[in-house]
C-alpha cells in the first residue's frame, strides 16, 4: 500500500512540473494603418482572436495562440473603405509585422490596443467594426471632443 501510495506521490510531482504555465503580454498601444493597398497575407493565422472590446477610441483584441519565443509585433490594417451601409461597415486585419512564427511549448494570452484615430476622423456617429478571422462585428462610436 505504501508503494503505491509514493507512486502516486511521484507520479503526481513529475506530472505538476510538466504542467504548462500560461504567459500573458501586452503590446502598447499603436494606430491602426490605414493603408491605400490592402495587402493581405493569404494564410491560415497562428493566433486565434478570443475577444475584442472598445476602450475610449482604442481597440483592444485578446488573441491566444502556443509559443513563447520569436513573438512578432502586430498591426490592424484598414484600407480607408467603408461599406455603403446604415451605420457603415469597415473591415480590419490584424497581422503580424514579420513572417516568422512563434515557437516553444506555451500558451500566449496577448492583450493588442490599437488607437482608433483614422476611422474617428470619417465623422460618422457610428462604425460597425468588421474584424477578419472574428465572427462577431462591434459598433463603435466615436468619441467626440
Amino acid at each position: 500500500m505504501r508503494r503505491i501510495f509514493y507512486l502516486n506521490l511521484i507520479l503526481l510531482i513529475f506530472v505538476s512540473c510538466k504542467a504548462q504555465k500560461i504567459v500573458e503580454m501586452e503590446q502598447n498601444s499603436t494606430e491602426v494603418i490605414k493603408s491605400n493597398t490592402m495587402e493581405i497575407a493569404d494564410y491560415k493565422p497562428f493566433y486565434k482572436i478570443e475577444n475584442v472590446w472598445i476602450e475610449n477610441d482604442i481597440l483592444k483584441i485578446k488573441i491566444s495562440f502556443m509559443g513563447n519565443k520569436n513573438i512578432p509585433e502586430f498591426a490592424l490594417i484598414w484600407n480607408g473603405a467603408l461599406m455603403k451601409s446604415l451605420p457603415p461597415k469597415a473591415v480590419l486585419v490584424l497581422q503580424p509585422n514579420s513572417n516568422t512564427i512563434p515557437t516553444g511549448k506555451r500558451q500566449v494570452n496577448m492583450t493588442l490596443s490599437f488607437d482608433l484615430k483614422p476611422l474617428k476622423e470619417t465623422n460618422y456617429n457610428e462604425i460597425v467594426l468588421l474584424i477578419k478571422n472574428y465572427n462577431n462585428q462591434l459598433h463603435y462610436n466615436p468619441i467626440k471632443n
